[in-house]
C-alpha cells in the first residue's frame, strides 16, 4: 500500500461535506472549499483573515471569549453553536463547531470542524418524511393536559435557537392559556453560558403571562451555568425528571 502524501491528503480534505480550517493566532492559514462556501469568499480573500470576520456580530463576543480561554488553557467546551455570516449577503447560517487545540513544532494550531446545522436540519426532515414520520422543527410546544405544556430539548442548543424556542413558548402560553410550563432539558447537549441565560429568561417571561416555569432532568453542568445567569431565577424550580415535574404542576396550589 503506497501512502497518501500531504498534497494528496490535502485535495481530499478539500471535497469533504464539511467545512474544516486551520488557524493560528486567531489568523486563518488554512481552509476547505465548504468553509468558503459557508462564509461566501474567495481563498485569497480568507487566508490571513481574523476568524472574528466570518462570525455574526451578535456571536462575536461569546466566541472571542471562547477562543480566549481555550488559547490560555482553560477547559471550556470544545463543542458548540453559534451563526457564520457570509460575506456577501450577510446571511447568518446557524452552525455546530468542533475545535481542537494542538502544537506543532512549538506552534500552537487551532483546527476546527463545520456544521452547518441549516443543511442537517434538511436532511433529517428528508429522512423522516421517507420514513412517513412527522418531524416537528423548530423544538415542538406540547399540550399534555388542560393548561400543561411541556418542551422536550434535545441535542445542542445555540442561542439563536434558543431565542426562536422563547417566542414559540410564550406564544403557546397565551394561546392556550397555559399555567404551567415544562423545559425538559435531559436531552440538552453542551449548553452553554447563553442557552442557560435564555432558559432563564423565559422562565421568567412565562411567570409574567401567569404560568409556572419547571426545570427537568437539570445536569450539573447546567446547574452551575444556571446559576451564574443574568437571568431572573426566583420564579423557576427544578425537577429530576419529566414525571416528578407533571407531577408538580398537577398538584394543587
Amino acid at each position: 500500500m503506497v501512502p497518501l502524501d500531504a498534497t494528496q491528503v490535502l485535495a481530499l480534505l478539500e471535497h469533504l461535506p464539511i467545512a474544516l480550517y486551520v488557524m493560528r493566532d486567531g489568523v486563518l492559514q488554512w481552509c476547505n472549499d465548504k468553509f468558503l462556501r459557508l462564509c461566501e469568499c474567495s481563498l485569497e480573500a480568507a487566508l490571513g483573515q481574523n476568524f472574528v470576520r466570518f462570525i455574526a456580530p451578535e456571536d462575536r463576543e461569546f466566541v472571542v471569549d471562547r477562543y480566549r480561554r481555550r488559547i490560555s488553557g482553560e477547559p471550556v467546551p470544545e463543542h458548540y453553536e453559534f451563526s457564520a455570516i457570509g460575506l456577501e449577503t450577510g446571511k447568518r447560517t446557524p452552525i455546530h463547531m468542533s475545535v481542537h487545540v494542538t502544537q506543532i513544532a512549538g506552534i500552537r494550531y487551532s483546527i476546527g470542524v463545520v456544521v452547518d446545522l441549516t443543511a442537517q436540519a434538511s436532511v433529517a426532515a428528508g429522512l423522516a418524511t421517507t420514513a412517513g414520520v412527522e418531524r416537528s422543527y423548530p423544538t415542538p410546544v406540547l399540550r399534555v393536559a388542560a393548561g400543561v405544556l411541556v418542551v422536550p430539548l434535545v441535542g445542542h442548543y445555540h442561542a439563536a435557537r434558543v431565542q426562536s424556542l422563547n417566542q414559540s413558548v410564550l406564544a403557546a402560553i397565551g394561546e392556550q392559556r397555559a399555567h404551567a410550563l415544562i423545559l425538559d432539558v435531559t436531552g440538552v447537549v453542551d449548553a452553554d453560558e447563553r442557552v442557560a441565560d435564555y432558559l432563564g429568561r423565559t422562565a421568567a417571561a412565562a411567570r409574567l403571562l401567569g404560568a409556572q416555569c419547571v426545570l427537568a432532568g437539570v445536569s450539573p453542568s447546567l446547574a452551575q451555568l444556571l446559576v451564574t445567569s443574568a437571568a431572573t431565577l426566583t420564579h423557576l424550580t427544578t425537577a429530576a425528571t419529566l414525571e416528578d415535574a407533571l407531577a408538580q404542576v398537577r398538584q394543587p396550589g
